[in-house]
C-alpha cells in the first residue's frame, strides 16, 4: 500500500488564506476604535479578553490532543466529532456560569458587564468551529476549512460594519458577533457531515474522561497561554483604567494581527509531527529543527517591518488620539522573533506528548508577566505591560529551547538564529543608509538585501533551496 503523499505548500496556501482573514477582524476593531472612541473601545476589548480567558476552559487542551490521536488513527473521526461536541456544549454551559460569578466579583459596572455577558457566547461559538475545523485539517481538506472560514469572516464583518454605522453602539456589535457565530457553527456542521464524516451526537463518559485526563496539561498550558496574552488589559482595567485599555489595545490588536502568522505553520505542521513521532525519528527532528529556523527567518524581517510602519499604521488606521501608542507598539514587535519560533518548539513538544513540560513553560511565563506587570504598569502605564509582555515572550522561548536540547536533540544556533539575526541587522543598516526614500520602497531594498544576506550566509542548505526552486517548499522533508 502507497504512502499517502502530502501536498505541503497547497495546505501551507489554504491555511495562510484562511489565517489572513483576520484581517477582516482587524478592519472591524479599528473602525470600533475610530468610531467610538478610547473609553468605549477599551469596554468592546476588556470584553474580548474576558470572554477570551474564559473561553480556553469549555476546550481544556482537547483540540490539540485529538489532532495528535485522530491523526494518528484517523479511524476514529466519527466518534471524536460526536463527543467533542456534546461535551463542549456542555463544557460552555458551566463556565458561562461561572463567568458570571467571576465578573461580578470584579466589580465593574453594568454596561461593561452586559458587552461581557453577550460577547462571551461568540467566543464559546468560535471554540466550537475551531475544534471542528481540525477535521478537515486532519483529512487533507485544508481547502474547506479555508472556504468556511472566509465565509464566517466575510459576513461577520460586513453585519458588523452596517450595524457600526447605523447605531454607532458596541452592543448592537456584540450581538452580531453572537449571532453570526451561532449561524457560522451550524453551516460547518452542516459541510463536516457532508465532506468528512457522519455526526452522530454521543457522550461516552469513559472516553471523554480518559481524553479529557490526557489533555489536562496541554490544557492548562492553552489556558495560561491565553491568560498570558489578556491579562494586561484586565491588569490595566483594574489598576489604570478603561482609557489605559484602549490606548494598550490600540497597540496590541496590531501585534496581535501579525502573530497568527506561524499559526499557517502551525495548522499545517502539527498533525504531520505528530505523525512522524511514530514513524521517522529522524524525519520529524529535521522537520522540527528548520520548523523553527523559518519562524526566526520569518520573525525578523516583521520586527524590522513593524517598528519601522507603527507611527504610519496607528495614524493611518486610529487616528491622532491613538498616537501615544505608537511607542506600545514598537515595544511589543521586539517580541515577535520569540513569539514565533514558540509556537513551532511548542508543536515539536506536543507532537512528541511533552504535555507536562509544555504547561510548566506556559506557567513560568505567566507568573513571571504577571509580576513584571504588578511592577511596570504602576511606573509605565500600558508601555509597562508591553515591555512585559515581551520579556514574557523571550523566558518561554529560552526554557524550551534549553529543554528540547537536552532531551530531544541538539537544535544549532549559528544557523538557526544567528544567521537570520544577522541579516536582519545589516538590512537595519541599510534602512538608515537609505534614509530619505519613500518609506515603502525603503523597505522593499531592505527586504531584497535581507534575502540576499541570508543567501550568502547560506541559511538554507542546497537540499532546501531545490526544494525552494521547485515551489515545494517543506514537501520533500515530510512525506
Amino acid at each position: 500500500m502507497k504512502e499517502k503523499k502530502y501536498n505541503i505548500v497547497k495546505n501551507l496556501f489554504y491555511s495562510s488564506i484562511s489565517v489572513l482573514t483576520t484581517f477582516f477582524l482587524f478592519i472591524i476593531l479599528a473602525s470600533i476604535a475610530r468610531h467610538l472612541g478610547a473609553e468605549k473601545y477599551g469596554i468592546f476589548t476588556l470584553a474580548l479578553s474576558v470572554a477570551a480567558i474564559f473561553e480556553m476552559f469549555t476546550d481544556f487542551g482537547l483540540r490539540d490532543i485529538s489532532v495528535r490521536n485522530v491523526s494518528q488513527r484517523k479511524e476514529f473521526t466519527e466518534k471524536y466529532i460526536g463527543n467533542l461536541l456534546v461535551w463542549k456544549v456542555l463544557l460552555s454551559f458551566f463556565v458561562f456560569v461561572v463567568m458570571i460569578g467571576v465578573v461580578n466579583i470584579l466589580g465593574y459596572d453594568a454596561r461593561t458587564k452586559l458587552i461581557i455577558y453577550v460577547l462571551a457566547p461568540s467566543s464559546f461559538l468560535k471554540n466550537m468551529k475551531f475544534t471542528m475545523r481540525i477535521f478537515f485539517q486532519i483529512h487533507d481538506q485544508f481547502h474547506w476549512d479555508t472556504i468556511l472560514v472566509f465565509v464566517e469572516r466575510a459576513c461577520l464583518l460586513g453585519v458588523v460594519m452596517a450595524v457600526l454605522f447605523k447605531w454607532h453602539a458596541i452592543l448592537p456589535i456584540a450581538i452580531c458577533f453572537s449571532s453570526v457565530r451561532l449561524v457560522d457553527l451550524l453551516l460547518t456542521l452542516l459541510v463536516l457531515r457532508w465532506k468528512i464524516s457522519p455526526i452522530r451526537l454521543r457522550l461516552d463518559f469513559r472516553f471523554m474522561k480518559k481524553l479529557q485526563l490526557e489533555a489536562l496539561p496541554l490544557g492548562f498550558f492553552f489556558v495560561i497561554l491565553t491568560i498570558y496574552s489578556y491579562i494586561d488589559t484586565v491588569m490595566l482595567s483594574l489598576m489604570r483604567g478603561l482609557d489605559d485599555v484602549g490606548m494598550y489595545n490600540a497597540a496590541f490588536r496590531f501585534y496581535e494581527g501579525v502573530t497568527i502568522l506561524p499559526t499557517i505553520f502551525w495548522l499545517v505542521i502539527l498533525p504531520r509531527l505528530s505523525e512522524l513521532f511514530t514513524t521517522n525519528r529522524e524525519h520529524h527532528q529535521r522537520l522540527a529543527i528548520r520548523s523553527v529556523k523559518y519562524m526566526f527567518a520569518i520573525g525578523i524581517p516583521v520586527l524590522i517591518g513593524g517598528v519601522i510602519f507603527s507611527r504610519f499604521v496607528i495614524e493611518s488606521f486610529l487616528g491622532n488620539e491613538y498616537i501615544p501608542a505608537i511607542l506600545t507598539l514598537k515595544i511589543l514587535f521586539i517580541g515577535i522573533v520569540f513569539q514565533y519560533a514558540n509556537w513551532m518548539l511548542n508543536a515539536t513538544l506536543i507532537s512528541m506528548s511533552r504535555q507536562k513540560v509544555i504547561l510548566a513553560l506556559g506557567t513560568i511565563g505567566l507568573l513571571f508577566k504577571i509580576i513584571l506587570n504588578i511592577i511596570l504598569i504602576s511606573l509605565y502605564g500600558y508601555n509597562g505591560s508591553a515591555v512585559a509582555t515581551v520579556l514574557g515572550e523571550f523566558i518561554i522561548f529560552l526554557c524550551a529551547f534549553v529543554y528540547l536540547n537536552r532531551r530531544f536533540t541538539r537544535i544549532p544556533i549559528y544557523p538557526v538564529i544567528l544567521k537570520p539575526a544577522i541579516a536582519g541587522g545589516i538590512a537595519c543598516l541599510g534602512f538608515y543608509m537609505l534614509n530619505g526614500l519613500p518609506l515603502v520602497l525603503t523597505f522593499l531594498l531592505i527586504g531584497l538585501v535581507y534575502v540576499a544576506v541570508l543567501l550568502l550566509l547560506r541559511t538554507f542548505d542546497k537540499h532546501e533551496l531545490n526544494v525552494f526552486i521547485e515551489n515545494t517548499v517543506l514537501n520533500k522533508y515530510i512525506r
